[in-house]
C-alpha cells in the first residue's frame, strides 16, 4: 500500500503543520517499512518560504493567474487537476476535508479516497460572513454528500463530529473516530511553579483568538475578578488589532500579556512559568460539544493542568488536572480557578502523572495504528 495523507490548507497554522509531520512519522513507524506513506501539504504559491523544512512533509505550491481575490475564487476548483498527477502514485488518499467541488468529486470516484473531519463545517461557515462564506455553503450543501457517499471511509476526530458526517452523507458508510495525538519525543516536560496563593499565571495559546475559542469569557471573568491573587493571563498567537484594541481599553489590559507567535525555547520559557492553561470555551459556538484540541495535548504531555468549555474523548471524567467549566456565554468564574489551582497544591505529582497519561493514551503511534487497521479493512 502507498498512502497519502492530503493537506489542503489556504491559510497556515503552525500547530497543524507540526501534528502533520508528527503524524507521517509516527506512521512509517508503525508501517515499518512494509508499506509506504507520505504526507502532502498544499499551500498558495506565495507560501512556501514561510512554512520551512518539516519531517515527513512535501509541501506543494499551487497558484492561478490573477489578483488575490481571482484566486482565492478559483483555487478550490482548480487545486484537484493539479494534483491529479501527483495523487496517481497513491493506493490509497486521507485528506482533510477541503472546500467541496464538482472536481473534489471527481477524484473521490476514481481513487480510494478518506476524508478527515475536524468541525462540523457548515456550522462554522455560518459564523462568517460575505460572499466567501455564502458561496461555499452552497458548494457544501450540493457536493458534500455526494463526495461522502462516495469516500471508502470517513474519519472523525471525535464522535459528534462522526454523526454529524454521515448524516450529511444520508447512508451508514464505514467510519471511525481518530482524535488528535501528540508526539512526545518532541516536546519536553516542563516544570512550573507552585502556585504561592498571591500570584497566578494562566497561558492561553491559539493559531488565533477566533470567536469559539472563547477568549471573551475569560477577558470578562478577569474584568469583574476582585481577589486578592494577583492573576496575569499570558496570550501566545496572534490576536487581531481590533481585539487587541478592545482589549487595551478594558481595565483588565494591565494583567495581560501579548507574546505572539512563539515557538522553541522561546514557547518553554513561557509555559514553564505558568501554572495553568486554558483550552477552548465557547466551541458551542459552532454548534459542538465535544473537541480534541492540540493544544490541550501539548499542556498534557508538559505536565500543565488546564480549564476546558467541552468534552475531549480522550480524558475521561474526574482527571485532576482538567477544569471543566460550563459551556455558554457567562464569564468564566475566576475565583473557581484559583480554587482550582489550590487544589493541586495538594498534588505534588501532577506533572509526572500527566507526560506519563500523554504518553500511553495521546501518542501518535497508537492513533496511526488504529488508522492503518481502519484503512485495511475497507479498501
Amino acid at each position: 500500500m502507498n498512502l497519502c495523507h492530503l493537506n489542503i490548507l489556504w491559510s497556515l497554522d503552525p500547530g497543524v503543520l507540526r501534528k502533520l509531520s508528527h503524524q507521517i512519522q509516527s506512521m512509517r513507524k508503525v508501517l515499518a517499512g512494509h508499506d509506504t506513506a507520505e504526507c502532502l501539504v498544499v499551500v498558495r504559491g506565495n507560501m512556501q518560504d514561510a512554512v520551512g523544512t518539516l519531517p515527513g512533509v512535501s509541501m506543494i505550491p499551487v497558484s492561478v493567474p490573477g489578483p488575490s481575490l481571482v484566486q482565492e475564487a478559483l483555487l478550490p476548483f482548480m487545486v484537484w487537476p493539479k494534483l491529479e498527477k501527483r495523487l496517481s502514485n497513491f493506493d490509497v488518499i486521507v485528506t482533510r476535508w477541503a472546500i467541496a467541488s464538482p472536481s473534489f468529486l471527481a477524484i473521490v470516484k476514481k481513487k480510494a479516497v478518506f476524508t478527515e473531519h475536524h468541525t462540523k463545517e457548515l456550522e462554522e461557515i455560518s459564523l462568517a460572513r460575505g460572499y466567501k462564506p455564502y458561496v461555499r455553503t452552497l458548494l457544501e450543501k450540493r457536493y458534500a454528500p455526494l463526495i461522502l457517499r462516495e469516500a471508502r471511509g470517513i474519519i472523525g476526530v471525535t464522535d459528534e463530529i462522526r454523526k454529524y458526517e454521515l448524516g450529511r452523507a444520508g447512508i451508514d458508510c464505514p467510519s471511525m473516530v481518530l482524535s488528535n495525538g501528540i508526539f512526545p519525543e518532541d516536546v519536553p516536560i516542563s516544570s512550573h511553579p507552585a502556585f504561592d496563593g498571591k500570584s497566578l499565571d494562566i497561558v492561553f495559546m491559539s493559531s488565533h483568538f477566533a470567536p469559539w475559542q472563547g477568549l471573551d469569557r475569560l477577558l470578562a471573568g478577569l474584568n469583574k475578578y476582585r481577589g486578592e491573587v494577583r492573576v496575569t493571563l499570558h496570550l501566545i498567537g496572534r490576536v487581531s488589532p481590533a481585539l487587541k484594541n478592545k482589549i487595551q481599553h478594558m481595565a483588565v489590559e494591565k494583567h495581560i500579556v501579548f507574546h505572539g507567535f512563539k515557538q522553541g525555547k522561546v514557547l518553554d520559557e513561557i509555559l514553564s512559568s505558568c501554572q495553568l492553561a486554558v483550552g477552548s470555551l465557547a466551541l458551542h459556538r459552532k454548534g459542538l460539544k465535544e473537541a480534541c484540541a492540540l493544544k490541550v495535548r501539548e499542556y498534557t504531555v508538559r505536565g500543565l493542568p488546564f480549564v476546558v468549555a467541552y468534552d475531549d474523548p480522550d480524558f475521561p471524567p474526574g482527571l485532576p488536572w482538567i477544569l471543566k467549566i460550563p459551556a455558554g456565554e457567562s464569564a468564566v468564574e475566576i475565583s473557581k480557578i484559583i480554587h482550582f489551582v489550590e487544589k493541586l497544591r495538594t498534588f505534588p505529582s501532577v506533572s509526572e502523572e500527566m507526560r506519563a497519561f500523554a504518553e500511553k493514551k495521546l501518542s501518535w503511534t497508537v492513533k496511526m495504528k488504529q488508522l492503518l487497521d481502519f484503512i485495511r479493512k475497507n479498501i
